[in-house]
Formats: structure tokens, C-alpha cells, sequence
């Protein structure tokens, strides 16, 4: 058996090796014109930018009176690139734009700016955020989609692998009712998913575009080839003991550890080559423990004549799934970024914490399970056959709860793809000004402080003497700004309680004073977000 395990594993890596590109969970970074920005004439297009490619799903203008008129837009490189209609009045308008990130997850926002002038009554914010409803049903279906491909499938395989196909009748039923379920939830994920891509309301469930919508998304991939797991699992249940049902138990387990690697937060951690085998080989041995569970009760609770040998078998495979297990586990951890910071400083962290503690209890209780219950429930002891289905029972229910933290990741970036966004926002708010006499380093901060890092043409500190800071927006009509930055170290400044009334590009002009008889002027455009 061990050596069956590993042949598999082996070829469940080998599927998830054919990877495409890895990105993180896409984030806006900046626009054009920029947000709340003021702007002289109609720009024509507008510029959203990502930290990622991203895919346009659904996109609407509305002008200052809150008409909506539906837009196209193109993508290139990290940028959308918005078409607007013919614009004639002044004021304010809104974007409203959905797109979907590389790792099939959705994501939406409005962006506003103005012609001339803002508003007094402010264009509407399209809604584009999930309702509550459509949020629980998406929780609820990925739950059932989990019951179907680790209780159902992995039930299945063992079943007909490690019980050797023999088993009663309820266990049969059970596992079949699951894989139902499974099929169930897939269908009903198809278009919940097309319903957040698009933003809309349960009202449009039955729109032609949304189904069509959840089946083109990477999510519509991982249930397609999950649909084909669970069918396999059908026809093993349906089968005999013997090779055809062993096989096509073995195909529905291989197919369900790569459709886990088709979209998700994990399957697009870099680098790829670790971060999708790694995601199969979770999910297998995930699957592989967690699907035999419920079945194992069966036996047991039933008295069933291979109960103990059953329960003997799974407990010689259990020490090598959880290793497996756990060092995929921390391998996906590693790449994810996750660190003991962000265990509790995130919605995903504390998600991950909430799952480790009760994978440890299931840890401790298959420890007891494998040193004291079945070693002697293999004899039919009636008192440990008993002691041995109630922490199955347990088990079964800490697997339920694993399952429903699990499928709040869906909402919820990894710490990665946060770090990722930060960093881009930081690259999209500096200004390098690079000249034959000098060069300035400046970014802005998170509390409207503006860092200064000054050096010279061969990149050497430069010392100054004082440092004069001029910003203007001539587009939105304001005029100079003077600060006077304070020193902080040899070569570093820094301008205190900086306020932009606007985004977009601001001039700014560094006067740099090196010694009574030298000067720098240094100039370029930041673009305040």
C-alpha cells in the first residue's frame, strides 16, 4: 500500500507541474486620472492599474446626474485601459469596474475624478461589493464542493482500496449521498461564481451570462475537472472489488489533487514549481485522511467484519499522510508569507490559525486511535470498537469545521498578495529624479509626510544645507505649495503634515542648497494616489 501511495504522489506532482505563470491576488495600485482627481478637459480613457494582470468583467460609467452607460476597455501589461463615451458637461464622474485576478478570484471597486470642477452632488457609487446573501451562499457551496471531493472521493477510495470493497451498505449509500452533494454544490458554484465576477444580485441567477461567466473562470476549471473526480468516484462505488474500481478510485483522487491546483490563492504562489505540487500533495493527503473518516465510523459503529482490519490499514498509512500533509502544509505557509505576525494580524492568518488548532486535535486523536483503540478493536473488543467510533465521531465533526474555515479563504488575500500590493502602492507614490549633478529619492508616507534622499551623480550621499520643496497641480488649478524640509540623517529630509487636496500628478520641485556658492534644482512628477 505504501508503496502504491507514493507511486501516486509521485504522479500527482508530475500533473501539477504543468503550471502557467503565478501571480498574486490582483489589488488596484493607481489610476489615470487619479482618484478624486481634477482634470481641465475630458481625458478620453482611463487608466486603472494593477499589481498584476487582470481580466474586465464588468464595467459602467456614470456621469454627475448618475446616468450609467455601459464601457469597453482593453488590457495591457498590469493596465486596463478604460474607452469613455463622448463627455460634454462638466463635473464629476464614477468607473464603476470589476475585474478578475490570475487566481480566479474577483475583485471591484469605483473610481471617481472630475471635468473642471466636482460636483455638488457627487456621481453614485456603483455597487460592486457582494451582498451578505450571495457571500454565504458562495461559503456554503464550496463547503458542499468539499464534502463531495474529500468525504465523497476519498470515502471512495477507501472503500474500495483500504476495505478492499467490502463494506456495508450504508457506507455505500453515505458516500454516494456525498458525492451528490459535491456534484451538487459544483453545479450551483458555476453561478454563484459568474454572479460575484459580474457583481450582480440573486435576481440575475438565471442570466445565460453569469453561468457562462462562473464556467470561463479559472474557479470553472477546478469544477469541471472536479465534476470528472467526482463521476469517477461513482463508477468505483458502482464497481466490484478489483482493479477497474481501485483504478478509477485511484483517477477520481489524482483528478481532484490537480483540480486544486487550476485557481486559488496557493496555485498562483510563486515559485510555481513548489508552490502546485505542493498544493496536490495537500490536497491528496488531506483527502486521503480526511475521506476515511466518515466511513471508518461506519464500519465500526456497525460492527462490520473488516472493521478492524480496515481500521489496522488506515492506521499504518496515517503516519506518512500526515507527514506528507504537514510539510506541504508548510511549504504552502512558507510561500504564502505567513508568519507568526500575521497569525493573528490578518482575516487569513487568524483563518490559518483557527484551522491549525483543530488539525491538531485531529492529530491527537488519531495518535490515540493508532496506539491504544485499534490495536485492540482489531480483536473485536466491544468496549474499544465503542470508544473507537466515538472519536471517530469526533473527528468526523472537527473535519466539518476544518472544511468551513477552509472555505473562508476564498474571501480572504494572503498575506503574500498584501505585501505584494503594499509594495506596489510604495513603488507608485516615489519620484526618481536623476540628473548630471545630482539625484533625489522622494516617497510618500503613510501620515502626508513626504521622505528626501539626495545623492550625487555617482550615487554617493549628497549634504546639504537646506532643502526647499515646491508642489503645484496646475490640472486641478492650484498653485505652489512651499515647504521647507527638516534634516533627518546626512542626505535624508523630510516635509512633515503634507496635505493634498487632490490626487494625480503634481509638480514638485526640489531646492537644494549644497554651500553659499553651490545649488541643486531638481524637478520631475509625483503621482499621489
Amino acid at each position: 500500500m505504501l508503496r502504491f501511495l507514493s507511486r501516486l504522489a509521485l504522479i500527482v506532482v508530475g500533473c501539477a507541474m504543468l503550471a502557467g505563470p503565478c501571480f498574486a491576488h490582483a489589488t488596484l495600485v493607481g489610476s489615470d486620472p487619479a482618484e478624486s482627481s481634477v482634470v481641465a478637459t475630458s481625458p478620453g480613457k482611463v487608466r486603472l492599474s494593477f499589481n498584476e494582470p487582470v481580466t474586465p468583467l464588468a464595467l459602467k460609467f456614470f456621469d454627475p446626474d448618475g446616468r450609467g452607460t455601459g464601457v469597453t476597455a482593453s488590457t495591457l501589461d498590469n493596465d486596463l485601459l478604460v474607452e469613455l463615451p463622448t463627455i460634454a458637461a462638466e463635473g464629476t464622474y464614477a468607473l464603476s469596474w470589476r475585474v478578475a485576478s490570475a487566481d480566479g478570484h474577483p475583485i471591484g471597486g469605483t473610481s471617481l475624478f472630475s471635468i473642471g470642477h466636482p460636483s455638488h452632488r457627487s456621481a453614485p457609487e456603483a455597487t460592486t461589493a457582494r451582498t451578505s446573501a450571495i457571500t454565504i451562499l458562495i461559503w456554503l457551496a464550496r463547503i458542499g464542493v468539499y464534502l463531495g471531493w474529500i468525504g465523497g472521493i476519498g470515502g471512495a477510495f477507501f472503500l474500495m482500496v483500504v476495505a478492499a470493497g467490502q463494506h456495508p451498505a450504508l457506507a455505500d449509500r453515505t458516500i454516494t449521498a456525498l458525492l451528490g452533494l459535491g456534484s451538487i454544490a459544483a453545479a450551483l458554484s458555476f453561478g454563484l461564481q459568474g454572479l460575484d465576477e459580474l457583481g450582480g444580485n440573486l435576481t440575475a441567477i438565471g442570466s445565460s451570462a453569469v453561468w457562462l461567466a462562473g464556467l470561463q473562470s479559472p474557479y470553472g476549471e477546478t469544477l469541471g475537472l472536479g465534476f470528472v473526480a467526482l463521476l469517477l468516484a461513482a463508477i468505483a462505488l458502482r464497481r466490484p472489488a478489483g482493479r477497474l474500481a481501485t483504478g478509477s478510485a485511484t483517477a477520481a483522487l489524482v483528478a481532484v489533487a490537480f483540480a486544486l491546483t487550476l485557481s486559488g490563492h496557493a496555485s498562483t504562489a510563486a515559485p510555481i514549481w513548489a508552490a502546485r505540487p505542493a498544493l496536490a500533495l495537500h490536497g491528496i493527503a488531506a483527502t486521503l485522511w480526511g475521506g476515511s473518516l466518515l466511513p471508518l465510523l461506519i464500519l465500526v459503529a456497525t460492527r462490520h467484519e473488516r472493521a478492524g482490519r480496515s481500521a489496522l490499514r488506515l492506521s499504518a498509512l496515517l503516519l506518512p499522510t500526515v507527514a506528507v500533509l504537514v510539510l506541504s502544509g508548510l511549504t504552502l505557509a512558507f510561500l504564502q508569507g505567513v508568519t507568526v505576525a500575521n497569525l493573528r494580524g490578518t482575516d487569513y492568518g487568524r483563518l490559518l490559525s483557527g484551522k491549525l488548532m483543530l488539525v491538531l486535535v485531529m492529530l491527537g486523536l488519531g495518535a490515540l486511535n493508532r496506539r491504544i483503540l485499534v490495536p485492540r478493536a482489531v480483536f473485536g473488543d466491544a468496549i474499544h470498537l465503542k470508544r473507537l467510533s466515538r472519536v471517530l465521531a469526533v473527528d468526523v465533526c472537527l473535519l466539518l469545521a476544518v472544511l468551513a474555515v477552509v472555505a473562508g479563504w476564498r474571501f480572504t488575500p494572503p498575506p503574500r498578495s498584501v505585501a505584494a500590493a503594499e509594495a506596489a502602492l510604495r513603488h507608485r507614490s516615489m519620484l526618481h529624479i536623476h540628473t548630471a549633478q545630482g539625484m533625489a529619492m522622494v516617497e510618500i508616507g503613510s501620515h502626508g509626510d513626504l521622505d528626501i534622499r539626495l545623492s550625487d551623480a555617482n550615487g554617493r550621499l549628497l549634504i546639504a544645507r537646506e532643502v526647499r520643496l515646491s508642489l503645484a497641480n496646475p490640472a486641478a488649478g492650484i498653485e505652489p505649495l512651499q515647504r521647507q524640509a527638516t534634516l533627518v540623517a546626512d542626505g535624508h529630509w523630510r516635509v512633515d503634515g503634507l496635505t493634498f487636496p487632490v490626487g494625480g500628478a503634481w509638480t514638485l520641485r526640489l531646492s537644494v542648497l549644497i554651500s553659499d556658492f553651490d545649488s541643486l534644482s531638481l524637478e520631475g512628477v509625483l503621482t499621489v494616489p
